[in-house]
């Protein structure tokens, strides 16, 4: 069977690792000799959401896709492949933090380091109690948590394209109904572990996988309209610009919803606007996991070598010349990590691939 390819996927994967590449950097400036800035939260949080939606679409296409060529899902073998590419590399950094926090003498909150071993990082993020430099794990937890179930309910639900709608919509009024208890009541919990927790983000990502599959006209038709992806392409604009808001409660929802139309564009429509297949994505891409997992560290570290030099240039230089350490530094070691270590047992993966596909070879 020929491999699954969607083409311009590793594009995205690079769009969302920047983003949030950019947004810690701007958080984390201070320590680069930059000014305190807290405008980097909302793109973070975004590039978060890109990864979720990308994430939901693309495991629930090759799922269907299993599932319709043998008429089940082998879940050992998912499992196997999830472990194959996140396990290496999160405890493989998660030691290295350990590490240098022992090195350092940096104090870590009691108790916590049992969640990040159980793939719970955002518990602690909840609670406030994250092991520094582990504070953006909380993504991979929930990533995990969800796809704990996920592949057993696509194999065994009958209908998954309702079961997702009706999912989308409990989860939305959940959070709506916790966001006014927090309102009106000032109990904030709830609703701060909902919004974390944001499995409907992976849920939208799921759907647009379903009506893809099915190859539902009236999906396509919407879509793929230039219209929508003008508007879907000026809304990444404006995240990049910290300008992307219509209502709080909603905003990562719309983010999941705009991913998968550029999923759609960049992969499946021949009328695309903008086509992410191309060397440098395809490269960013590969690597995006270990850009994502490295960089707070590597943040720190250009901090304590060059923080001091960088304050002593020019605001506008300085900006500059951080932020291209930064990512360039980033993309460095997470290459470096790419071909001398994941790689190696990414080439794994292919053994546990009932649908061959270009995804399993990364």
């Amino acid at each position: 069977m020929k491999a699954i390819h969607l083409p311009g996927l590793n594009g995205l994967r690079a769009i969302a690792a920047i983003a949030v590449v950019a947004s810690h950097t701007l958080l984390l400036g201070v320590q680069l000799g930059l000014p305190a800035n807290q405008q980097g939260t909302d793109l973070a949080g975004f590039g978060v959401s890109i990864f979720f939606s990308l994430s939901g679409f693309l495991i629930t296409f090759l799922l269907l896709k299993e599932k319709q060529q043998y008429a089940r899902i082998n879940i050992r073998a998912f499992y196997m492949r999830r472990i194959l590419r996140i396990w290496p590399l999160y405890y493989l950094y998660l030691l290295i933090v350990l590490l240098c926090l022992g090195w350092l003498g940096l104090e870590r909150p009691e108790g916590s380091l049992w969640f990040y071993i159980f793939l719970c990082a955002n518990i602690p993020f909840i609670l406030g109690a994250e092991i520094p430099l582990l504070g953006h794990y909380w993504s991979l937890g929930v990533e995990e948590q969800f796809y704990l179930f996920w592949p057993w309910i696509v194999s065994k639900v009958r209908s998954i394209r309702i079961f997702l709608i009706w999912f989308i919509v409990c989860f939305l009024l959940l959070k709506t109904g916790f966001r006014l208890l927090d309102m009106y009541k000032g109990i904030s919990m709830p609703y701060l572990i909902v919004h974390v927790t944001r499995f409907e983000c992976m849920a939208i990502g799921a759907l647009g996988a379903v009506f893809s599959v099915e190859e539902n006209a009236l999906f396509n038709r919407i879509v793929r309209h230039r219209l929508t992806q003008v508007l879907a392409w000026l809304a990444i604009l404006l995240m990049a610009f910290n300008r992307f808001h219509v209502i709080s409660i909603i905003d990562n929802d719309l983010v999941a919803v705009i991913t998968v139309v550029l999923i759609i564009s960049v992969a499946q429509n021949p009328q695309r606007l903008i086509g992410l297949e191309n060397r440098l994505c395809d490269f960013l891409g590969r690597i995006s996991f270990g850009i994502y997992v490295y960089h707070p560290l590597l943040i720190m570290i250009l901090g304590k070598i060059a923080g001091s030099y960088f304050a002593g240039l020019d605001i506008t230089l300085r900006y500059i010349v951080a932020f291209t350490a930064v990512l360039l530094t980033t993309i460095l070691v997470a290459w470096l990590s790419y071909e001398f270590y994941e790689k190696r047992i990414l080439r794994l993966k292919v053994k546990y691939a009932p649908v061959p596909s270009s995804a399993d070879k990364q």
